[in-house]
């Protein structure tokens, strides 16, 4: 099963973008009001550039945030996914910036991601120059070549795994016995880390088909390899023992009437395992809040 680049990219910026801003813009994360969310205006930026010739190896995201004080704050992200050569890359990032800002009247700020090994395209700037006028726009950039496997994988932001997993496709073509060793060994560190379950399947959705496998068979040797090494890691075993159990009651459940049953039977069980209430908030994808009261009413009782 082969998925386009650029949709694994949008996919898992959408997913973790929390994650994502505390990776690519440490010194603003102060500002943003992270309580109030993100949204993703995609659709806005394709009708804004609905001619881009590179929109098949290219990711673009916009993405609106609230600051603390209020204001709004739109990040353009790009991620040059191929690394072909493209002389008009800086002009686009410059098209794109002023089409935002003349549209919506905010202030952009915007990222150029470069997956690729070839530094001569890396821009960093637009720069033009006519009769005496000078325009010049410096957008923010990432080299990944410039953060190797060995730095990412100390880092504790999520969004590390992804740019390690990224690192599949730079250099020398890895065989599937190379790319089998590389996927399994960081899923087995992403399982170690304090993760919330439902940002550890994006990763490992990324990390499986970002660089796919040659030969199909070796991709369903990983898929059963993959299978147990999730069953065998014991917060997700238990949780999937849980989910199971509700399955074989026959019981048809709503999102919200669900998350009442886990709180009523699954975090009393899991208390009497030793867990902490982060943990067993981790594992169930529950209000870390609403596990605590239940935890403390268990104690009270």
């Amino acid at each position: 099963m082969s998925i386009s680049k650029d949709i694994l990219w949008k996919g898992i910026i959408e997913n973790l973008v929390d994650d994502f801003i505390w990776y690519f813009f440490p010194n603003y994360v102060e500002k943003i009001d992270f309580e109030r969310g993100f949204e993703f205006l995609d659709t806005e930026l394709q009708k804004l550039i609905p001619d881009n010739p590179g929109q098949n190896r290219h990711a673009d995201k916009l993405i609106r945030v609230w600051l603390k004080d209020g204001l709004e704050a739109w990040f353009l992200i790009h991620v040059e996914v191929q690394g072909y050569q493209d002389i008009q890359f800086a002009a686009r990032m410059f098209e794109y910036m002023y089409r935002i800002r003349d549209k919506y009247q905010q202030p952009v700020t915007g990222l150029a991601i470069y997956t690729d090994w070839n530094r001569r395209y890396h821009y960093t700037q637009f720069t033009e120059t006519f009769l005496g006028t000078e325009v010049i726009y410096r957008f923010n950039t990432y080299v990944l070549r410039d953060h190797t496997p060995e730095i990412l994988a100390q880092d504790a932001n999520p969004f590390a795994a992804v740019m390690e997993a990224a690192w599949q496709q730079l250099g020398k073509k890895k065989t599937d016995d190379q790319l089998y060793s590389t996927k399994l060994d960081l899923i087995k560190r992403l399982l170690k880390r304090k993760v919330s379950r439902k940002k550890i399947v994006s990763i490992i959705n990324f990390i499986k088909y970002f660089v796919p496998f040659t030969n199909s068979e070796n991709l369903l040797k990983f898929e059963q390899d993959l299978n147990q090494l999730i069953k065998a890691d014991q917060p997700m075993g238990i949780e999937e023992a849980i989910l199971e159990e509700v399955k074989q009651q026959g019981i048809e459940l709503g999102e919200t009437k669900f998350k009442e049953e886990l709180l009523k039977h699954a975090v009393p069980e899991l208390t009497q395992l030793g867990l902490e209430a982060e943990k067993i908030a981790a594992i169930l994808d529950l209000e870390l809040e609403a596990v605590r009261k239940v935890i403390e009413e268990g104690m009270q009782g």
